[in-house]
């Protein structure tokens, strides 16, 4: 089994996913019975090649930093991923599984060695990154660049710059999140204890930034919860990486394109028979939902697992135990959605039914079994149909599952169509509504979300940087990205 971690993470899985990997059946990667890697990937300061790493080039012994090659590419780390494999002595891999940058990363072994993969797990990933997605990688690296202790990437490792590289890491966390998650958690709250409200900082010194000149403006300013917990997000993350580094990565993402070089983006998915899992999320902003119905709509061995969850891209790591369960069944050779197979035995029980007048319609008892569908699309419709108190928690979720509802009805009108030759289906059972999951091809199905306390994942492996102070100190990491 090969794992693909997440953008700024590590390859110490357990840390990461500990419920998907640990010994005995119960979870998706057994490491009593499967042989599990995962690499660090190039560019990465846990790696063993990054722009931290000494440059043998230069007689000073100083990093490789700016002069370290650009782009690194998805398709580069699968192809060194394989030496590695070919190194321990692995002939095929079972399966190739990862979210996020790591959907990308399996997919990519898929498509690279066709022949050494039979199974893939692509979690909130996408074929190629999109527009939207490279434009916030943009953002971030500029936000970089702009800090003046950057210096073109050549910066003094004794004084890195700090301050961009933890603004930037506030804007990836709200793109990992969901507005009604973040508004959700932090409720417009304020920093303060014991009824004394905390005032917003005027510096930053740990990041040498002076927010504001006049102390005593900014601190007549609130001190929003989320304000101190974006601050408290970037101070911890430039502890456990470097600013190069993370340009490099960033970049990496921004390269992904299955079908580079090879056809057409839809050609290339199509020839990509791999028995594939794709999960995606419904309140996912950094890649959206409709890119994960686009790979498993495309690919032709395909199904689809949807997490309904407020909390964005993050869900992968929140709502972890169902996905445990899920990509389990997926494994054992069943649907990975109970419910999805009970509805895919009703499709095939009516394509064995013929009508005595006319073959090429469904008997009314072929329809009863297809009435099983009406389940599936109704917990859709159901959670738009929340309670008044619920209903504006709700609001951002229901506008992304109304549009799946009319996806699949379109699909099943076209469907009906083609069956009856634009007449109805004949005979009741209920066959309107009935229909619409199976026709589509894959399953879909709506998870409620955990309720909190939310668990925080904190991965931290290999060498990493001491914190800004100096204190020679193990450093955690806050979040898996």
């Amino acid at each position: 089994m090969i794992v693909g971690h997440s953008l700024t993470s590590n390859s110490n899985v357990a840390e990461w996913w500990g419920e998907i990997l640990g010994d005995g059946a119960d979870f998706s990667l057994d490491s009593s019975s499967d042989f599990v890697v995962c690499c660090n990937y190039l560019g990465s300061p846990y790696g063993s090649s990054s722009p931290v790493t000494p440059d043998p080039g230069k007689a000073d012994g100083g990093w490789y930093a700016a002069d370290f090659p650009t782009p690194i590419t998805i398709r580069d780390n699968v192809r060194l991923q394989r030496l590695l494999l070919d190194f321990l002595g692995v002939k095929h891999l079972r399966m190739a599984i990862g979210g996020s940058m790591g959907s990308m990363v399996a997919l990519e072994w898929a498509a690279t060695y066709p022949d050494y993969v039979t199974e893939l797990v692509l979690i909130a990933g996408c074929g190629r990154h999109t527009d939207w997605a490279i434009g916030i990688g943009e953002a971030q690296r500029f936000s970089i660049m702009a800090d003046a202790k950057f210096k073109g990437g050549s910066y003094d490792a004794a004084d890195p710059p700090r301050a961009g590289l933890a603004t930037s890491r506030m804007m990836a966390m709200l793109s990992y999140r969901a507005p009604a998650s973040v508004d959700d958690r932090f409720s417009r709250g304020v920093q303060g204890d014991n009824g004394v409200t905390i005032r917003k900082p005027s510096s930053h010194s740990d990041l040498g930034v002076l927010s504001h000149g006049n102390a005593d403006a900014s601190e007549a300013l609130p001190f929003f919860a989320v304000e101190s917990y974006l601050q408290y997000q970037g101070k911890k993350f430039i502890q456990r990486f470097d600013a190069n580094c993370y340009i490099q990565l960033t970049h990496t993402l921004d390269s992904h394109d299955v079908a580079r070089d090879r056809g057409t983006y839809e050609e290339v998915l199509r020839k990509l028979k791999h028995r594939t899992l794709v999960v995606g999320i419904t309140s996912d902003v950094l890649y959206p939902f409709h890119l994960q119905t686009e790979l498993a709509e495309t690919m032709p061995h395909a199904e689809m697992y949807a997490i309904d969850s407020p909390h964005g891209h993050d869900a992968f790591l929140i709502e972890i135990r169902e996905l445990n369960r899920a990509i389990a069944r997926f494994r054992r050779g069943e649907r990975a959605d109970p419910n999805v197979a009970r509805v895919a035995e009703g499709v095939a029980n009516l394509k064995r039914t013929e009508n005595e007048n006319d073959p090429s319609r469904p008997s009314r008892a072929g329809l009863a079994d297809v009435g099983a569908l009406r389940g599936a699309v109704l917990a859709l419709e159901a959670e738009v149909d929340k309670t008044a108190a619920r209903a504006e928690r709700e609001a951002r979720r229901a506008d992304a599952l109304l549009a799946e509802v009319a996806r699949l009805r379109d699909e099943v009108q076209a469907a009906k169509e083609a069956v009856s030759g634009g007449g109805g289906w004949g005979g009741g059972g209920g066959g309107d509504d009935g229909a619409r999951e199976a026709v589509s091809g894959y399953g879909l199905r709506v998870l409620p979300a955990n309720p909190p306390p939310y668990r925080r994942f904190q991965p931290v492996y290999g060498e990493v940087k001491p914190p800004a102070e100096g204190a020679d100190a193990p450093v955690t990491a806050l979040g898996a990205f």
